[in-house]
């Protein structure tokens, strides 16, 4: 005799998977605040959780935040956080792998953007028992980022080794998928030095597997208060790199020169 099984509703096989948080810090971020606010009104599906933390903003940022909290009609919980003093970047990203509540966690910098309409359907299948890190692609409004990575970015392996450099010339901070416990276990270096946030990662992907994915991307801003548009002593960097091995101080550290050329001959 034959049974039919029913598949279980789209819901429940939703239910059943894994929860994701999406924190985002914020600091004097207004002018950019309508673009995020417009990204995630558009996701869908949305994260299961939303956390707007603003570390101690002299703009009106953490108004802004308040009301699209109070009107967005988001249909997932949306916290709004507030630093009394600036915490620096460090600081935010770990409270908010304190604050979140999904077993992952993905920190979105208030100036860059999820690209795809559809960026967590996309990307919760990967996020599997036997991987423990995720990064997704990067676009840019630099069209020395953005090309670079359209280029090179389907040469990646699924699984890329350890020795394989994946911030900054693949993707970007913002469009790593980080198992919360891991961060709450191994919290950014305070403060953050130029490139620590590279060292941070490549100590992950030693502990566990990661999985990179070309699609979707993250949207990276480059503009005159960014970061990657400064000229930045890369020295304390170079000497963490000696912790590692032989291959991986290679990689790395060609990498980082290519960009470093790339960012003079961009500015």
């Amino acid at each position: 005799m034959r049974y039919l099984v029913t598949p279980p509703p789209f819901w429940q096989l939703l239910l059943a998977m894994a929860k994701i948080s999406l924190g985002i810090p914020i600091y004097n971020s207004s002018a950019f605040l309508e673009g995020l606010f417009e990204c995630l009104r558009r996701l869908a599906p949305l994260p299961d959780e939303i956390i707007l933390l603003d570390d101690a903003s002299a703009d009106d940022s953490l108004q802004r935040l308040r009301v699209f909290a109070e009107t967005s009609g988001l249909s997932v919980p949306l916290r709004v956080l507030s630093n009394d003093h600036n915490a620096g970047i460090a600081g935010a990203y770990n409270r908010l792998a304190r604050e979140a509540t999904g077993e992952w966690l993905q920190l979105l910098d208030g100036d860059d953007e999820l690209v795809e309409r559809d960026y967590f359907a996309l990307v919760r299948p990967v996020l599997a028992a036997n991987n423990d890190l995720v990064v997704t692609g990067l676009n840019s409004n630099s069209r020395l980022l953005a090309g670079g990575s359209r280029w090179f970015r389907q040469l990646v392996p699924r699984h890329p080794p350890v020795w394989w450099p994946l911030l900054g010339s693949f993707a970007t901070r913002s469009g790593v998928i980080y198992r919360r416990r891991s961060l709450v276990e191994h919290p950014f270096v305070d403060p953050m030095y130029p490139g620590s946030d590279v060292i941070h990662l490549l100590e992950l992907r030693r502990m566990g597997r990661c999985a990179f994915m070309p699609r979707p991307r993250v949207f990276h801003r480059v503009h005159n208060k960014s970061q990657s548009s400064r000229s930045r002593d890369y020295t304390t960097y170079r000497q963490q790199l000696a912790r590692f091995g032989g291959r991986i101080r290679l990689t790395y550290s060609l990498d980082i020169g290519i960009r470093q050329m790339g960012h003079r001959w961009s500015r």
